[in-house]
Protein backbone atom coordinates (compact mmCIF):
# COMPACT_ATOMS: atom_id res chain seq x y z
CA UNK A 1 0.00 0.00 0.00
CA UNK A 2 1.48 3.38 -0.82
CA UNK A 3 -1.48 6.35 0.51
CA UNK A 4 0.92 8.62 -1.22
CA UNK A 5 1.83 6.77 -4.54
CA UNK A 6 5.11 5.45 -5.90
CA UNK A 7 6.09 5.01 -9.61
CA UNK A 8 6.66 1.48 -10.78
CA UNK A 9 7.80 -0.05 -13.64
CA UNK A 10 6.80 -3.54 -15.33
CA UNK A 11 8.18 -5.62 -18.73
CA UNK A 12 5.40 -5.22 -20.74
CA UNK A 13 5.58 -8.74 -21.47
CA UNK A 14 5.68 -9.89 -17.76
CA UNK A 15 2.93 -7.45 -16.36
CA UNK A 16 1.71 -9.25 -13.34
CA UNK A 17 2.10 -7.03 -10.54
CA UNK A 18 5.54 -10.01 -9.40
CA UNK A 19 7.09 -8.55 -11.85
CA UNK A 20 6.61 -4.96 -10.86
CA UNK A 21 10.25 -2.72 -9.74
CA UNK A 22 10.00 0.56 -7.36
CA UNK A 23 11.51 3.11 -9.66
CA UNK A 24 10.30 6.26 -6.99
CA UNK A 25 9.37 5.52 -4.07
CA UNK A 26 6.87 6.65 -1.82
CA UNK A 27 7.82 10.19 -0.43
CA UNK A 28 6.41 12.13 2.64
CA UNK A 29 4.11 14.30 -0.35
CA UNK A 30 1.51 13.07 -2.34
CA UNK A 31 2.60 11.94 -6.20
CA UNK A 32 0.39 13.92 -8.39
CA UNK A 33 1.14 13.14 -12.20
CA UNK A 34 4.28 11.49 -14.05
CA UNK A 35 5.20 11.84 -17.35
CA UNK A 36 8.47 10.95 -19.97
CA UNK A 37 9.54 13.66 -21.75
CA UNK A 38 12.89 13.96 -23.39
CA UNK A 39 13.85 10.75 -21.71
CA UNK A 40 13.66 12.36 -18.54
CA UNK A 41 10.91 11.90 -15.66
CA UNK A 42 8.92 15.00 -14.99
CA UNK A 43 6.81 14.28 -11.63
CA UNK A 44 4.77 17.06 -10.03
CA UNK A 45 4.02 16.41 -6.09
CA UNK A 46 1.29 17.96 -4.06
CA UNK A 47 2.74 19.69 -1.31
CA UNK A 48 0.52 21.29 1.56
CA UNK A 49 -2.15 21.97 -1.47
CA UNK A 50 0.28 23.53 -4.08
CA UNK A 51 2.49 21.25 -6.57
CA UNK A 52 6.12 21.60 -6.92
CA UNK A 53 7.86 19.79 -10.15
CA UNK A 54 11.22 17.73 -10.14
CA UNK A 55 12.88 16.40 -13.10
CA UNK A 56 14.31 12.63 -12.62
CA UNK A 57 16.67 9.85 -15.05
CA UNK A 58 14.41 7.10 -16.00
CA UNK A 59 15.61 5.17 -13.58
CA UNK A 60 15.09 7.35 -10.57
CA UNK A 61 17.66 9.81 -10.00
CA UNK A 62 16.81 13.66 -8.76
CA UNK A 63 18.31 15.74 -11.23
CA UNK A 64 16.61 19.14 -10.18
CA UNK A 65 13.64 20.89 -9.36
CA UNK A 66 11.42 23.41 -11.16
CA UNK A 67 11.56 26.57 -9.91
CA UNK A 68 7.83 28.02 -10.61
CA UNK A 69 6.97 31.41 -10.15
CA UNK A 70 4.98 31.31 -6.84
CA UNK A 71 2.64 28.55 -5.12
CA UNK A 72 0.55 27.02 -7.41
CA UNK A 73 -0.50 24.50 -9.83
CA UNK A 74 1.68 23.21 -12.75
CA UNK A 75 1.27 20.93 -15.94
CA UNK A 76 3.45 20.08 -18.34
CA UNK A 77 3.64 18.66 -22.22
CA UNK A 78 5.85 17.24 -24.50
CA UNK A 79 7.26 14.10 -26.35
CA UNK A 80 9.54 11.29 -24.75
CA UNK A 81 11.60 11.35 -27.62
CA UNK A 82 11.51 15.42 -28.15
CA UNK A 83 13.70 18.06 -26.38
CA UNK A 84 10.91 21.13 -26.78
CA UNK A 85 9.19 21.12 -23.50
CA UNK A 86 6.41 23.42 -22.19
CA UNK A 87 4.71 23.84 -19.07
CA UNK A 88 1.56 25.74 -17.63
CA UNK A 89 1.38 27.37 -14.50
CA UNK A 90 -1.52 29.46 -12.44
CA UNK A 91 -2.76 30.73 -9.05
CA UNK A 92 -5.41 32.70 -7.27
CA UNK A 93 -3.31 36.02 -8.41
CA UNK A 94 -1.35 34.14 -11.58
CA UNK A 95 -3.57 33.97 -14.28
CA UNK A 96 -2.53 30.88 -16.29
CA UNK A 97 0.73 31.39 -18.15
CA UNK A 98 2.81 28.95 -20.56
CA UNK A 99 6.12 28.47 -20.19
CA UNK A 100 9.26 27.16 -22.44
CA UNK A 101 11.09 24.86 -20.38
CA UNK A 102 15.37 24.01 -20.89
CA UNK A 103 14.65 20.35 -19.27
CA UNK A 104 18.75 19.95 -19.20
CA UNK A 105 19.69 23.08 -18.19
CA UNK A 106 16.76 23.83 -15.33
CA UNK A 107 15.56 27.35 -16.99
CA UNK A 108 12.40 28.87 -18.26
CA UNK A 109 11.15 31.30 -20.30
CA UNK A 110 7.73 32.58 -20.61
CA UNK A 111 6.58 31.74 -23.59
CA UNK A 112 2.63 33.26 -23.86
CA UNK A 113 0.29 34.58 -21.13
CA UNK A 114 -3.07 36.27 -21.53
CA UNK A 115 -4.05 39.72 -21.58
CA UNK A 116 -5.91 40.48 -18.43
CA UNK A 117 -6.86 43.77 -17.14
CA UNK A 118 -5.74 42.57 -13.03
CA UNK A 119 -2.70 43.71 -11.38
CA UNK A 120 -1.49 40.46 -9.81
CA UNK A 121 1.12 42.42 -7.13
CA UNK A 122 -2.47 44.25 -5.88
CA UNK A 123 -3.53 41.08 -4.21
CA UNK A 124 -2.61 38.94 -1.81
CA UNK A 125 -3.11 35.08 -1.11
CA UNK A 126 -1.84 33.66 2.02
CA UNK A 127 -2.05 29.67 3.35
CA UNK A 128 -3.32 29.28 6.88
CA UNK A 129 -3.99 26.04 9.31
CA UNK A 130 -7.27 26.11 11.36
CA UNK A 131 -8.32 23.71 13.58
CA UNK A 132 -11.28 21.55 13.14
CA UNK A 133 -13.80 20.05 15.46
CA UNK A 134 -12.03 16.79 16.34
CA UNK A 135 -8.75 19.05 16.74
CA UNK A 136 -7.60 18.01 12.91
CA UNK A 137 -5.89 20.82 11.41
CA UNK A 138 -7.11 22.01 8.08
CA UNK A 139 -5.26 23.91 5.25
CA UNK A 140 -6.95 26.79 3.76
CA UNK A 141 -6.24 29.86 0.78
CA UNK A 142 -7.21 32.97 1.37
CA UNK A 143 -6.58 35.47 -1.23
CA UNK A 144 -7.80 39.33 -0.88
CA UNK A 145 -6.56 42.68 -1.45
CA UNK A 146 -3.46 44.49 -0.16
CA UNK A 147 -3.85 46.90 2.69
CA UNK A 148 -7.61 45.49 2.98
CA UNK A 149 -9.07 46.60 6.51
CA UNK A 150 -9.71 43.67 7.92
CA UNK A 151 -12.60 44.94 10.81
CA UNK A 152 -15.29 42.17 10.90
CA UNK A 153 -17.33 43.55 7.99
CA UNK A 154 -15.45 42.03 4.91
CA UNK A 155 -17.87 39.69 2.67
CA UNK A 156 -16.43 36.18 2.47
CA UNK A 157 -16.86 33.02 -0.01
CA UNK A 158 -15.82 29.95 0.84
CA UNK A 159 -15.07 27.39 -1.85
CA UNK A 160 -15.08 23.22 -0.95
CA UNK A 161 -15.17 20.09 -2.42
CA UNK A 162 -13.76 17.74 -0.40
CA UNK A 163 -14.42 14.71 -1.77
CA UNK A 164 -13.47 11.52 -4.24
CA UNK A 165 -9.93 11.73 -3.67
CA UNK A 166 -9.99 15.48 -5.50
CA UNK A 167 -7.35 18.22 -4.87
CA UNK A 168 -8.17 21.67 -5.03
CA UNK A 169 -4.98 23.59 -5.82
CA UNK A 170 -4.48 27.26 -6.86
CA UNK A 171 -6.35 27.97 -9.81
CA UNK A 172 -7.06 31.69 -11.48
CA UNK A 173 -10.56 32.89 -12.22
CA UNK A 174 -11.92 35.86 -14.00
CA UNK A 175 -14.25 35.80 -12.28
CA UNK A 176 -13.40 36.04 -9.17
CA UNK A 177 -11.97 39.52 -9.69
CA UNK A 178 -14.64 42.15 -9.46
CA UNK A 179 -15.62 40.36 -5.93
CA UNK A 180 -11.86 40.52 -4.92
CA UNK A 181 -11.44 44.16 -6.23
CA UNK A 182 -14.76 45.76 -4.41
CA UNK A 183 -12.98 43.97 -0.77
CA UNK A 184 -14.19 40.05 -0.97
CA UNK A 185 -12.05 37.73 0.33
CA UNK A 186 -12.00 34.54 -1.39
CA UNK A 187 -11.15 31.51 0.76
CA UNK A 188 -10.21 27.91 -0.42
CA UNK A 189 -10.66 24.75 1.69
CA UNK A 190 -8.68 21.66 1.48
CA UNK A 191 -11.46 19.94 3.09
CA UNK A 192 -10.65 15.69 3.88
CA UNK A 193 -11.82 13.63 1.71
CA UNK A 194 -10.01 15.17 -1.09
CA UNK A 195 -6.37 14.07 -2.44
CA UNK A 196 -4.54 16.47 -0.82
CA UNK A 197 -2.72 14.47 1.43
CA UNK A 198 -3.18 11.35 0.02
CA UNK A 199 -5.63 8.22 0.56
CA UNK A 200 -5.69 8.60 4.07
CA UNK A 201 -6.59 12.24 3.88
CA UNK A 202 -9.46 10.94 1.43
CA UNK A 203 -10.86 8.03 3.35
CA UNK A 204 -10.72 11.15 6.88
CA UNK A 205 -14.05 12.18 4.70
CA UNK A 206 -15.68 9.54 3.18
CA UNK A 207 -18.24 7.14 4.41
CA UNK A 208 -18.88 7.22 8.03
CA UNK A 209 -16.38 9.83 8.17
CA UNK A 210 -18.17 12.15 6.02
CA UNK A 211 -19.70 14.45 9.10
CA UNK A 212 -16.32 15.86 9.52
CA UNK A 213 -15.92 17.17 5.88
CA UNK A 214 -19.22 19.39 7.05
CA UNK A 215 -17.04 19.89 10.27
CA UNK A 216 -14.10 20.81 8.12
CA UNK A 217 -16.28 23.55 6.38
CA UNK A 218 -18.08 25.02 9.57
CA UNK A 219 -14.75 25.45 11.01
CA UNK A 220 -13.25 27.41 8.26
CA UNK A 221 -16.42 30.28 8.39
CA UNK A 222 -15.82 30.40 12.09
CA UNK A 223 -11.81 30.93 11.61
CA UNK A 224 -13.15 34.13 9.57
CA UNK A 225 -15.43 35.25 12.43
CA UNK A 226 -13.33 34.47 15.32
CA UNK A 227 -10.18 36.31 13.63
CA UNK A 228 -12.56 38.93 12.89
CA UNK A 229 -12.10 38.81 9.11
CA UNK A 230 -16.13 39.30 8.27
CA UNK A 231 -19.31 38.23 10.75
CA UNK A 232 -22.05 35.88 10.12
CA UNK A 233 -24.24 38.22 7.90
CA UNK A 234 -21.31 38.29 5.47
CA UNK A 235 -20.14 34.53 4.87
CA UNK A 236 -21.07 32.96 1.38
CA UNK A 237 -20.23 29.16 0.81
CA UNK A 238 -20.26 27.82 -2.77
CA UNK A 239 -19.45 24.41 -3.90
CA UNK A 240 -20.05 22.10 -7.47
CA UNK A 241 -21.41 18.80 -7.62
CA UNK A 242 -19.58 16.67 -4.89
CA UNK A 243 -19.49 20.50 -3.38
CA UNK A 244 -22.80 20.92 -3.80
CA UNK A 245 -23.56 18.17 -1.01
CA UNK A 246 -21.33 19.75 0.94
CA UNK A 247 -23.29 23.28 0.84
CA UNK A 248 -26.38 21.90 1.26
CA UNK A 249 -25.34 19.72 4.28
CA UNK A 250 -23.94 23.07 5.84
CA UNK A 251 -26.56 25.65 5.14
CA UNK A 252 -29.06 23.05 6.42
Amino acid sequence: ASPKYRLMKADIDHPGIDSWTEVIPEGENVMSSAAIIDGKLVLTYNQDCSQHAYVYTLDGKQMHEVELPTLGTVWFSGDKDEKEVFYGFSSFTFPSCIYKYDIDNNKSELYMAPKVDFKSDDYLTEQIFFTSKDGSKIPMFITYKRGLNLRGNNPVLIYGYGGFNISLNPSFSTMRIPFLENGGIYAQVNLRGGGEYGEDWHQAGTKMNKQDVFDDFIAAAEYFINENYTNPQKVAIMGGSNGGLLVGACVN
